[in-house]
């Protein structure tokens, strides 16, 4: 299991890497058959991270002789996806220094309002279980006001990690990324998000 957690983590990786510089592609029609043979299989990721995230975490359903296939729920993930999506790409941060850390007014448009909300609250949660910080989550006009301090106020280092990290560098802290998204697929209940 942790090496299927960690493959999924190394695809997530490369995928955003290769779709940064990867040409756009043609949206007409292709022949998927023709480009089997193209190059080795799993050489190349299939091109966008969410599709390859829902990839990675069907391949290891499908090598796991224990899943139940009437639980699994890849539209769950996939909907999880999209939120993330919104939040990553459609935010607007702004980071203002406070003390032992820093305080972000995320806010977004339509959906992507709601979609910060979500994440936020739920991410902050996590974010305070698993490390060194303090973290709250109060509604504003178009998103939250999402503030993080270190525990300790005299840490330099995770106060200074805290600032640099900024809301973008703050959501992608934690190890329970991956270990959520696989059991959004199969389907089984979750506190966060």
């Amino acid at each position: 299991m942790r090496s299927a957690i960690t493959a999924c983590g190394a695809i997530g990786v490369a995928i955003a890497v290769v779709s940064t510089s990867a040409p756009a592609q043609k949206a007409s029609a292709m022949d998927h058959a023709s480009h089997a043979s193209a190059s080795p299989a799993g050489a190349i990721p299939p091109g966008q991270a969410a599709y390859a995230t829902m990839a990675a975490i069907v391949t290891m359903l499908e090598a796991d002789s224990t899943t139940d296939w009437s639980k699994v729920n890849i539209e769950a993930l996939r909907q999880h996806l999209i939120v993330m999506n919104e939040v990553t790409m459609g935010a607007r941060a702004r980071q203002t220094t406070i003390p032992a850390g820093a305080s972000m007014d995320v806010t977004g448009d339509g959906h992507v309002a709601e979609s910060i909300r979500t994440m936020l609250r739920n991410h902050s949660a996590m974010l305070a279980m698993e490390g060194p910080y303090r973290t709250s989550v109060d509604d504003i006009p178009g998103g939250v006001r999402w503030v993080v301090t270190a525990a300790n106020p005299g840490d330099a280092k995770t106060v200074a990690k805290i600032r640099g990290l900024g809301f973008a560098g703050l959501l992608t802290l934690g190890d329970h990324h991956t270990p959520h998204h696989i059991a959004l697929a199969r389907g089984e209940p979750m506190m966060h998000h």
